[in-house]
């Protein structure tokens, strides 16, 4: 009886052995690969949903920002009624040539001419429009008068020797409240709104 031949067994063992490598080969050369695709498909999605969100999160800061800058305008407009023994009005101004943006400042109630260096300002960052009440699509409501209150004006607010506000006109500074709205027009949505009001007592928020 002719024992069987090992070569046959022995070379069918090797295919399987050389296909094993070239199969593991295969894998941890693909693999590394689809990881990163993954990756890559990964953070695409993340930042197609989570920009537009962080887009809109900066707006509002700078908003707030902004409103913060209007705010101490405003209080510096007061301080210098008041160590003046006069009536000083906030007023502004938009700049449509380059920088562009919105420019509070404050000078006396009596003069009416334009800004000038010295006249105590802030620079509001572009694009903030100001609005006596909120218009457009996504707009909201005004606030109520019983929110605030007391029934404001929207005109540019003064402020007496006393520090109170007060509507000036021709000589004459009537007590009363202010409010003005904001809005950011990077931000589509309602977030990008805004408002400073001035209670009859003073007190802006």
């Amino acid at each position: 009886m002719r024992p069987r031949s090992r070569t046959k067994r022995s070379g069918f063992s090797l295919q399987a052995v050389l296909f094993g490598v070239a199969a593991i080969t295969i894998i941890l050369a693909v693999a590394p690969l689809q990881a990163v695709l993954f990756g890559v498909a990964a953070i695409t999605i993340i930042l197609a949903v989570a920009l537009p969100s962080m887009t809109n999160g900066i707006a509002n800061v700078k908003v707030r920002g902004n409103m913060t800058s209007v705010s101490g305008l405003l209080q510096n407009t007061r301080i210098l009624a008041v160590k003046l023994n006069g009536t000083m009005t906030a007023r502004y101004f938009v700049r449509t040539t380059s920088p562009l943006g919105l420019v509070y400042y404050a000078k006396s109630a009596t003069d009416s001419s334009a800004l000038t260096g010295s006249d105590p300002q802030v620079e509001l960052e572009a694009p903030i429009t100001p609005y006596t009440t909120p218009t457009g699509g996504g707009a909201p409501a005004a606030i109520s008068t019983t929110t605030l209150g007391f029934t404001p004006q929207t005109g540019d607010p003064s402020f007496n020797s006393r520090g109170l506000p007060c509507s000036y006109s021709g000589g004459t500074c009537t007590s009363n409240g202010f409010i003005a709205y904001y809005k950011d027009d990077r931000i589509s949505s309602s977030s990008g709104w805004s408002a400073i009001s001035i209670s009859p007592a003073g007190r802006i928020k």
